[in-house]
């Protein structure tokens, strides 16, 4: 389905196409489920395979909201570590809309928080992720540190208790 953009009211699909489509499969590991209906997969690989779709149609800007809903953290990091290798080695344009602050923050370039259609701060990930600006667009009180291993910030939710505690 990922090549009918390419094929016209009533092309078939070429050599080129089933190529694409088998590259895509494999690069999001969904090969094997291949021969299933879509209805009969879990959310996790229907989130693959949608992703795999896109692939296929080999795009230099590759729109995603929210890719890796409904998968366990194993899929989450392979799909993004495979968006960011092919964004690199094909200058392929990644727009991701993503509720999740640690993993924008771990694996994207530039970041743009929205509140009510308004756009509160851009910018790469040191420069806009702090307290201040997740503040803002959230309304939440978070904690915002560095991650020894990674380098990379991270962003903790502050319940009420833990408000208490930091204030002892």
């Amino acid at each position: 389905m990922g090549r009918a953009p390419h094929l016209g009211g009533f092309g078939f699909e070429g050599d080129r196409d089933l190529d694409a489509a088998e590259r895509a499969m494999a690069q999001t590991g969904v090969a094997d489920l291949a021969g299933r209906f879509f209805h009969e997969l879990s959310g996790g690989e229907k989130q693959r395979v949608v992703i795999a779709r896109a692939l296929a149609q080999e795009p230099e800007i590759l729109l995603l909201d929210e890719p890796t809903t409904f998968l366990d953290i194993r899929h989450v990091v392979e799909i993004f570590e495979l968006l960011t290798r092919l964004s690199k080695e094909h200058a392929l344009t990644l727009v991701i809309v993503l509720h999740d602050l640690n993993l924008a923050a771990l694996y994207l370039t530039r970041l743009a928080f929205l509140k009510a259609g308004r756009v509160i701060a851009t910018g790469a990930p040191d420069a806009v992720i702090d307290y201040r600006t997740i503040r803002e667009v959230y309304e939440t009180d978070v904690y915002v540190h560095r991650n020894d291993l990674t380098g990379k910030l991270n962003v903790l939710p502050l319940g009420s208790l833990d408000k208490e505690r930091a204030s002892r």
